[in-house]
């Protein structure tokens, strides 16, 4: 029992000091926590001991390797295959990763997904309409960059604003010049974004195909046809798109016949595409087969019937086939339409003075063609040509003043040079029209006629020399053609070589039609060494064709010198009649009139 108590006793006092040691920690504890939230009341700090300097021994240091940290692509969660897709680009990849991440239930789209979709949906509908189907995008929860730029392109906008970390945010802007051709401003900008683009994906079919697009648009055909190429690979074959690009590069490269393959072939599958038919009606045009370009147009005049373009393109085409009464009513028609573009003025004027032979009435289309398009250098040529067929002022300028002011705009504007060549001519100065002439025969793709017209030049110059060796090697390339046959002859009888003149005419007349036999006679009159020789051949000239104004010119001159004045002017005024505007015919006809009133 004693041990029992001496042991209680103790273990009473030891939890007695255990219960104060409890109280002092509590109130300590207290303490600490009133001076954190009071500050403001606390006393005055003691000053703290100053730390000593550490020294690191550096070479005992173990360095940690830190990570640098892994920023997530927004699109990180799309499976691989269905991005490399989406790059592509191609009508056939684009497909494939739609129906890759396309699901039933709407509210299964994660938010990537979902702004993919609508990346793809833009692709086809801007780049690729004609493969375009029944895809849908699925609503986007919250807008992003992409889907920001996407609305931008299809307002028509080029966003300027977008960042260009990674390839659809450089790309997406780009396809905005699909959708209009007045970004023209933009181009280098596009072009910047597409090198980049191509750096990142260089077989992206979308990325190619823009930038082929691109470089059409800006005048680089043999650029735009590499990425064209580049675009129609294993991923995009067939691609109308693409296709028809690739034939409008043909085409300005002046490969007019691939552009034509490849147009027909687009044609066969989508007949009643205007663009692929205008192609093809151009490429026609250009190869010189006006059956065909002409049946191209008849077809796009089916789809689009008001459409005035294609109505005086086909006019155009009816008057170079001499069919002038069908070109005439579709002139009328544009005129009642009130449809009076300047092609209009231009075929018109045409018209007037290659079927109606109505020159006046051909200078007053061109005239009002001028007042509207005085800038124009076609329409100045025109005026000019009417003005040098007339005699007269058009827009009060004469024939050269009107072809001065085309050659200020157009120095090398080979037709305003032979009008003032030929008014050069008429009016006798030869030598000023003979260093124009020469100027322009050195051109290597000259149209034939100015040489003809250097060929009458030298002749009046005597140069007989330099015009025999020009109409010889015309008439050695193309024996065949009276143009050749005409300045060859015209050289042989003015160079004195009579026998060999008399045997090529009497080779020609045979076979030849009443405009060439008439033009032969004509020759064949000047080597005549007896007057009733002479005026044989110029009636058999004027039989075969009674409107040869050199023949009638010619029996004026014979009558003239023979002093018989009615018979002078029985020839004359059907001269003044072919060419009222000649001030020289006016004149010795108004001579006439005073001798046989004496």
């Amino acid at each position: 029992m004693i041990h029992w108590k001496k042991t209680t006793t103790r273990g009473v006092a030891f939890l007695a000091r255990v219960r104060f040691s409890n109280q002092v920690c509590l109130a300590s504890l207290v303490v600490f926590i009133f001076s954190i939230f009071s500050c403001g009341s606390a006393p005055e700090a003691r000053p703290e001991p100053v730390a000593e300097d550490v020294v690191i021994d550096e070479s005992s240091a173990v360095s940690v390797a830190v990570l640098p940290a892994v920023k997530k692509s927004f699109f990180s969660s799309i499976k691989k295959e269905d991005m490399e897709a989406v790059e592509i680009g191609s009508p056939q990849s684009l497909k494939q990763a739609y129906n890759s991440l396309h699901k039933s239930v709407d509210e299964k789209y994660s938010d990537a997904e979902r702004t993919l979709l609508n990346i793809i949906c833009a692709l086809m509908d801007v780049v690729w309409p004609s493969e375009r189907g029944n895809m849908s995008a699925p609503k986007v929860n919250s807008p992003d960059r992409y889907t920001g730029i996407i609305d931008s392109v299809r307002n028509g906008i080029y966003d300027l604003s977008s960042s260009s970390s990674d390839f659809f945010s450089i790309l997406l802007p780009t396809i905005v010049i699909l959708s209009s051709d007045s970004m023209s401003e933009y181009y280098g900008a596009v072009e910047e974004s597409l090198n980049k683009a191509l750096e990142m994906k260089p077989g992206s079919v979308v990325a190619n195909y823009i930038m082929g697009v691109l470089c059409l648009r800006t005048g680089r055909a043999e650029e735009a046809l590499k990425f064209l190429n580049a675009a129609n690979g294993k991923y995009s074959s067939s691609t109308k798109e693409i296709l028809l690009a690739i034939s409008q590069a043909c085409f300005a490269t002046d490969n007019k016949e691939l552009a034509l393959t490849v147009g027909e072939q687009l044609l066969s599958r989508y007949p009643q595409d205007t663009a692929i038919l205008d192609l093809c009606a151009r490429s026609a045009y250009a190869l010189g087969d006006l059956d065909k370009t002409e049946s191209y147009i008849v077809r796009i005049l089916l789809l689009e019937p008001d459409n005035a373009g294609y109505v005086l393109f086909r006019a155009s085409i009816l008057m170079q086939k001499q069919d002038f009464i069908r070109a005439s009513s579709l002139l009328d028609v544009c005129a009642r339409k009130n449809q009076t573009p300047r092609e209009y003025y231009i075929l018109r004027t045409r018209l007037q003075c290659d079927w109606n032979k109505n020159y006046t009435a051909a200078a007053e289309v061109a005239s009002k063609a001028l007042t509207l398009y005085p800038d124009d250098i076609e329409i100045l040529v025109l005026a000019a040509e009417m003005a040098s067929l007339t005699g007269k002022p058009v827009e009060g300028m004469s024939a050269m003043e009107i072809a001065g002011k085309a050659l200020e705009k157009d120095p090398s504007n080979a037709k305003a040079k032979e009008i003032c060549i030929s008014e050069m001519y008429r009016k006798g100065e030869y030598q000023q029209a003979y260093s124009l002439s020469s100027s322009l025969i050195s051109d290597r793709n000259v149209q034939r006629s100015v040489l003809y017209t250097h060929i009458d030049i030298c002749l009046a110059l005597r140069r007989t020399t330099e015009a025999g060796n020009l109409a010889g090697r015309i008439y050695k390339e193309t024996p065949e053609d009276e143009e050749a046959q005409t300045a060859y002859i015209k050289v042989l009888a003015s160079s004195g070589q009579a026998a060999a003149a008399n045997q090529l005419i009497a080779k020609l007349l045979p076979e030849a039609n009443s405009k060439m036999k008439s033009f032969l006679y004509y020759e064949r009159s000047f080597l005549q060494g007896a007057e009733d020789q002479v005026l044989s051949d110029l009636r058999s000239s004027l039989t075969a064709n009674p409107r040869n104004k050199d023949s009638l010119y010619r029996l004026y001159q014979i009558y003239y010198n023979k002093k018989d004045w009615r018979r002078a002017q029985y020839y004359l005024k059907q001269v003044v009649a072919l060419d009222p505007a000649n001030s020289i015919y006016i004149r010795q006809n108004s001579e006439l009139d005073r001798l046989l009133k004496r």
